[in-house]
């Protein structure tokens, strides 16, 4: 069975509510803490390399944020199971949305970040938690609306450098590539 660890500064923050959701739920974790003065050094691995790029990251991400809710948020929760609703209707409203040919500028401004990146990621730096973020949802869009990856180039780029990381790759071979949320579109029991 899988052991988690959880890391965060030695207070109580904002990861105090997984540390107490593990225990509520009985899960084992290991739960790791360490002095404040050492996050830099952690953080380094995935957020960005400087102040500059660490809020590039954040803006992105808020993008996607604001993106996600004006236009696709209902009908993922609908077909997630979150929200009462027709599953096939949700699945429908997304592929009109995204469908080839349906090219959408706030998708656009995804494909401008990894080009200016200029290395398969969406950040000069590399590898950043927004590649993880954002290529997990990609995968379940292209998942709901087949082609989609196809019609954006770039997004595609990134997408299948991500997933041919080693250690990502490993992962999957390991756990299997589980499309829940798509699977569950198709569930009539939820």
């Amino acid at each position: 069975m899988t052991k988690y660890q959880l890391y965060y500064w030695d207070i109580e923050g904002r990861a105090e509510f997984i540390c107490l959701l593990f225990h509520y739920a009985g899960v084992e974790f290991e739960d790791i803490r360490f002095p404040k003065e050492d996050w830099p050094q952690l953080k380094k691995r995935l957020a960005g390399t400087d102040d500059l790029e660490r809020a590039q990251i954040d803006a992105l991400i808020s993008h996607f944020e604001d993106f996600f809710k004006a236009s696709i948020q209902s009908d993922v929760a609908i077909i997630a199971g979150f929200r009462p609703g027709d599953k096939d209707q949700a699945r429908k409203n997304l592929q009109e949305k995204f469908a080839p040919g349906t090219e959408k500028e706030e998708v656009c401004i995804f494909e401008k970040y990894i080009k200016e990146a200029d290395n398969g990621f969406y950040f000069k730096s590399g590898l950043t938690w927004a590649d993880f973020f954002l290529n997990t949802f990609w995968g379940f869009i292209d998942e709901v609306v087949p082609g989609f990856l196809e019609q954006y180039p770039k997004l595609k780029e990134a997408y299948d450098l991500f997933y041919n990381l080693p250690k990502i790759k490993e992962y999957y071979e390991t756990y299997g590539h589980d499309k829940r949320i798509v699977i569950a579109c198709s569930d009539s029991r939820m």
